[in-house]
């Protein structure tokens, strides 16, 4: 499965999903993503939207995995990603270079105003159980952040 197609899976994709660690093991060629996933539904009641199910994301047949810049002054902690197919800003003949069972795909870094870009052979989600966290307001230092529209913004 590509991580895209993992993502597909998943209520939400992987937007707004929070990476509180990352592993990386270069000679067995894995990367492991510790994530709380956002599964909430803008439908449901404000006190339940903030739902987030706690896992980790193996992929494996690692071939490359982008570090963020140095210089930039980012923040620690948990990470919000998002994830995107930039596959068109990279050059033709790199990703022709690729095995042809592999995949190509960008996470963005909101604390590091930069991208993850992974190419692998495989991804595949693991939950550490099957409980569903519901944070409030300022709980666990997670401010809400998933409005409706035309929502009023309570202090």
């Amino acid at each position: 499965m590509t991580l895209e197609e993992l993502e597909t899976t998943l209520p939400n994709v992987l937007h707004d999903a929070e990476v509180t660690g990352i592993t990386i093991n270069y000679e067995q060629r894995n990367l492991v993503l510790n994530i709380a996933v956002w599964v909430g539904d803008m439908g449901d009641t404000r006190e339940k939207r903030e739902a987030y199910k706690n896992g980790h994301i193996e992929i494996s047949g690692l071939l490359v995995m982008e570090s963020p810049d140095p210089n930039y002054p980012f923040k620690t902690g948990s990470l919000k990603i998002d994830s995107c197919d930039l596959s068109k800003s990279f050059d033709r003949k790199l990703l022709d270079s690729l095995p042809t069972d592999a995949f190509f795909r960008s996470l963005w870094v909101s604390e590091w105003n930069a991208f993850i870009h992974i190419a692998a052979t495989a991804a595949q989600i693991r939950w550490n159980d099957e409980a569903v966290v519901y944070r409030g307001p300022g709980e666990q230092g997670h401010p809400r952040k998933h409005w409706a529209p035309c929502e009023v913004i309570d202090p």
